[in-house]
């Protein structure tokens, strides 16, 4: 939009200048400062407009980057593209955004998780942040340690804190999970004994039982309702960006 709007405006300056000179002459400063008023209302459109285009173009290219790296993770592109748009109507309905959100999932589906599992995990891991008020940086504490218990196989000290720093009674989900108590779980960890299957597991259904119905909340409050206004909103500028994307591939063409 910038190309078409915002271009080579010399002659169109040169133009206005010209006519301001003649108004002057004809009508008198009063009509003058009105067409001051009117020119200076164009140029303010034009710069937003100019904005949105550029917004829309940027947005539109960062999904297609998130798609040519969920395509990479997933081996597939159409496989991609539906995960995208999964997470994107999660995105749009809960008080986190889409692009944290894709970050997140990037790193679950590089730690081994099946995409199929993500929106899942996503959700309880949403409601356990939401409901403890640490938001997006949060979520990426919770997700960071999943993926590294996921990566070791098994569970150990060392992320069971990570998640318990970040808010979450790990050791207690895993005690009431493995039926015993506290002390006995951080043993049987210290030796190795719990795989991590049985560890993600309990945390995860820990955090379902313990958080859930935190995004909801979270979401009638007024930064989750900004946050999905703001998702929504992106989702429209994308789709502009892609428009302008593919106009801009056709210009060129055409000059070529």
């Amino acid at each position: 939009m910038t190309i078409f709007i915002g271009g080579d405006n010399s002659d169109f300056i040169k133009k206005w200048e010209s006519t301001k000179r003649a108004l002057k002459r004809g009508l008198g400063s009063e009509a003058m400062s009105f067409s001051e008023s009117i020119v200076e209302g164009f140029a303010a459109a034009t710069a937003a407009m100019g904005a949105l285009g550029i917004a829309s173009i940027k947005m539109a290219g960062d999904m297609q980057a998130n798609k040519k790296a969920f395509s990479t993770l997933l081996g597939d592109s159409q496989q991609a593209e539906k995960f995208l748009g999964d997470l994107a109507k999660f995105a749009a309905e809960t008080p986190f955004e889409l692009p944290g959100l894709a970050n997140a999932s990037k790193k679950l589906l590089a730690f081994g998780f099946s995409a199929q599992d993500i929106i899942p995990m996503m959700a309880a891991i949403g409601d356990a942040a939401a409901m403890l008020g640490v938001g997006q940086e949060g979520i990426d504490r919770l997700t960071l340690a999943i993926g590294q218990m996921q990566a070791k196989g098994k569970v150990s000290a060392e992320e069971i804190m990570q998640l318990a720093e970040a808010g979450i009674p790990a050791w207690k989900f895993l005690a009431d999970a493995i039926g015993t108590d506290i002390p006995t779980a951080m043993k049987m960890a210290e030796n190795g004994a719990i795989d991590s299957t049985t560890g993600i597991n309990a945390v995860l259904i820990g955090m379902q039982t313990k958080f859930k119905g935190g995004m909801q909340g979270l979401s009638q409050e007024i930064p989750g309702l900004f946050s999905t206004i703001k998702d929504n909103v992106s989702a429209v500028m994308r789709e502009i960006g892609d428009k302008l994307i593919a106009a801009l591939k056709k210009k060129k063409k055409m000059k070529a």
